[in-house]
């Protein structure tokens, strides 16, 4: 368990950890793979090229879901990598924080918007809730709305 205290006596430190969300709803992820099976053999039976790059398209929309993702968190900020990009918040970037019970949502705006999608990152507890939830309350800033 992270424990912290004011700001200028908190002891630095860092938690990383892996997550993956088909894992831990394996009915989902079976589902997903089969919808993207389907699409892939619908289209790909009239254009076999459109049939790829769609499925792939589509693949790369869900992976988020679909292939695990490390997780950092350290005194700099909070990094997330995905399988083929990264993303970076700096504590300062974090205007709010919406937590629910297997994941976080932190967004670089202080109101809720449609570009939420765009401007935030959904950060997985997997199976360390407790000191990831601890760990992001001990370095959101004050002003940050939860």
């Amino acid at each position: 368990m992270v424990v912290c205290g004011a700001m200028e006596e908190r002891a630095p430190f860092e938690l990383q950890w892996k997550s993956c969300p088909a894992s831990m709803h394996p009915i989902r992820a079976v589902f997903a793979w089969l919808v993207i099976i389907f699409v892939a053999i619908a289209i790909g039976s009239n254009s076999i090229i459109l049939g790829i790059v769609l499925t792939a398209t589509l693949i790369a929309t869900q992976g988020t879901f679909l292939f695990p993702t490390k997780y950092f968190i350290s005194e700099d900020g909070l990094r997330a990598k995905y399988l083929i990009r990264s993303k970076f918040y700096t504590w300062a970037r974090i205007r709010r924080a919406t937590f629910y019970k297997e994941l976080c949502y932190v967004c670089t705006r202080k109101k809720p918007s449609n570009r939420d999608g765009w401007s935030g990152m959904s950060i997985f507890y997997g199976k360390k809730r407790d000191e990831v939830v601890s760990a992001l309350k001990c370095y959101l800033a004050e002003d940050v709305v939860t």
